[in-house]
């Protein structure tokens, strides 16, 4: 019998008549691999990832807003209030604008019987990306900071404060912060020694959970000296139910409860206040403060009043005389101790 071998037509036998077909893939002939459903979802529920992204993306949809920094939690009490305000003695600030990014400050304190007086300088650098401030004074105590942004998100920034006196301690601070569309962390270490592992070393985290409510926690761990160790927890929680409404509590480790409300009553007028307890039971102590404060802006003043429940009433006076020039008068009573603290200030900017 004959045998006959099959052989490919080529593209000459066919000449101009010749077609192309199409050869079907193994997709197209519904033979490729099948995912196992049930085998994709036991992955999913063992994979931490997967939540991670889950959670990433619910919180992109929600639009969370950025609820500050740790440190600046209660940051409307601290400018409503008189504490960080107040002048001992006299003082004056000369302020002189050599540049858009550089400026140079002269400050002049005259301190009260038993404090010596002083003379600082202090230059200001300051750009898009950069901020530089340093500061010496007569007796040679040199304090400096610095901030440098990588990235929108992420800053660098520094601080050193270098005493003459042995009497006086220096210090040197390092610190990162990560600032995301609803959360901040930092990073911070403060005469951090890498030869005995010394120092002190925080670590703060603050959340928006709501685009009224905020929670964080901040962690600090001590090591003064090579055998001795500490470490505290704080929480810390936000609520701004509108824009002139500001409600803060932290706890600092367990024995100290913090408490602050302030509102904006009118566009001139700003109101606050402040509890704080504490309560050592093994040493037995059990304190309390509460400090009550108010801000009035005029058409050319701005007044701030404190009082507490220790008797001691404060008050703060700035009267702009003209722009770049300003007045400044506070005052002090301590009723329960009977002391009491005056000071003037002058504030000049050219």
């Amino acid at each position: 019998m004959a045998s006959y071998a099959l052989q490919p037509a080529s593209a000459e036998t066919h000449g101009s008549a010749a077609t192309s077909v199409a050869v079907p893939s193994i997709s197209d002939l519904g033979i490729g691999p099948k995912v196992n459903l049930e085998e994709e979802l036991h992955f999913k529920f063992w994979n931490p990832v997967h939540y991670f992204r889950a959670l990433n993306q619910h919180r992109m949809r929600l639009g969370l807003p950025n609820p500050g920094q740790f440190d600046m939690l209660n940051k409307e009490i601290k400018m409503t209030m008189a504490t960080n305000f107040m002048i001992e003695g006299g003082q004056a600030d000369l302020a002189k604008i050599l540049s858009p990014n550089f400026q140079t400050m002269h400050t002049f304190k005259l301190g009260l019987p038993g404090q010596p007086s002083l003379f600082e300088f202090a230059g200001v650098y300051a750009d898009e990306d950069t901020l530089m401030h340093a500061k010496m004074d007569t007796e040679f105590n040199l304090q400096g900071r610095a901030n440098y942004a990588l990235s929108k998100q992420l800053q660098l920034k520094g601080q050193a404060q270098l005493m003459a006196s042995s009497d006086s301690q220096s210090m040197v601070q390092l610190e990162s912060e990560y600032t995301g569309s609803d959360y901040t962390a930092n990073l911070k270490a403060i005469n951090a020694s890498p030869v005995d592992s010394t120092g002190i070393f925080i670590a703060s985290y603050l959340q928006s959970i709501t685009h009224k409510l905020g929670v964080g926690a901040e962690f600090v761990y001590q090591r003064p000296m090579p055998k001795v160790q500490e470490s505290t927890l704080s929480l810390a929680l936000r609520y701004q139910p509108t824009e002139d409404r500001v409600l803060t509590v932290q706890t600092q480790s367990t024995n100290v409860l913090s408490a602050s409300y302030w509102r904006k009553v009118s566009p001139k007028c700003e109101a606050g206040a402040e509890l704080q307890v504490l309560n050592v039971p093994s040493q037995g102590r059990r304190e309390a403060s509460c400090t009550v404060g108010v801000k009035y802006d005029f058409a050319a003043s701005t007044v701030r009043a404190m009082a507490d429940n220790f008797g001691k009433v404060s008050m703060l006076l700035e009267e702009k005389i003209a722009p770049g020039f300003s007045f400044l008068i506070s005052g002090e009573l301590d009723h329960l101790k009977g002391e009491n603290k005056f000071g003037i200030g002058l504030n000049l900017e050219s």
